[in-house]
């Protein structure tokens, strides 16, 4: 129950941050004219929005009157499963942009996987460097977003909603890893392919059928 628990506050939490993120991105957008920012930029943003969710997390289960070492790494562990899932969600935009349009994306640059997955690492070290000296984790900025977020949560209307969204992240988070252990234990995390299974499986049933002994009859 404590284990459900901590993703619905995470999914709470997480909401919250990125709805006061966009905000951020949007009067910089504003302040730009208009004019959307560049990918290497966007990189950039992104980059400081994971790390700032990391520092946040740590602020969290500092604060967290339950918390303990096995809290703070399952809260890594589902922040790692958060950003995936956002780096997967991008690639599967991209592929369906592409399927839509027929060609290649023009309008935009392409999406680096390597990239976007190195800023993944970066921020779960971050995460690691700040549970292991978690002073560090202490600043004006992320003291700022843990407050409004706390804030905001406890806003009758608003908290209503964003717990709302946090159920749903709850119920997509437990799915995810079912799904996970349901790899693991077919198999295919370990290199077991099961269309290769089937196909040997057909190939060994074409040999039994063309087969045929000494006594059988041929037409």
């Amino acid at each position: 129950m404590e284990f459900i628990s901590l993703i619905f506050r995470l999914g709470v939490i997480l909401a919250i941050f990125s709805f006061i993120w966009g905000i951020l991105k949007f009067g910089i957008v504003l302040l730009r004219g208009g004019i959307p920012m560049s990918y290497p930029a966007g990189l950039a943003m992104k980059t400081l929005q994971y790390l700032l969710i990391a520092d946040v997390a740590i602020i969290f289960c500092t604060n967290n009157p339950n918390g303990n070492l096995a809290t703070s790494i399952t809260t890594g562990l589902i922040l790692l499963m958060y950003f995936i899932g956002k780096v997967q969600n991008m690639q599967f935009k991209a592929m369906m942009s592409i399927q839509i349009q027929g060609r290649a994306l023009t309008e935009g640059p392409k999406p680096q996987m390597g990239l976007e997955f190195g800023i993944v690492v970066l921020a779960m070290a971050a995460f690691g460097f700040l549970l292991w000296k978690p002073e560090f984790a202490v600043n004006a900025i992320s003291n700022w977003f843990y407050k409004s977020i706390v804030d905001i949560e406890n806003t009758p209307i608003f908290g209503f909603i964003f717990k709302i969204v946090g159920f749903f992240f709850t119920i997509g988070m437990l799915m995810r890893m079912v799904n996970a252990l349901g790899v693991i234990f077919s198999g295919r995390a370990f290199g077991r392919n099961e269309d290769d299974t089937n196909e040997r499986q057909n190939r060994n049933n074409e040999r039994r059928d063309n087969h045929f002994d000494d006594y059988e009859e041929v037409e």
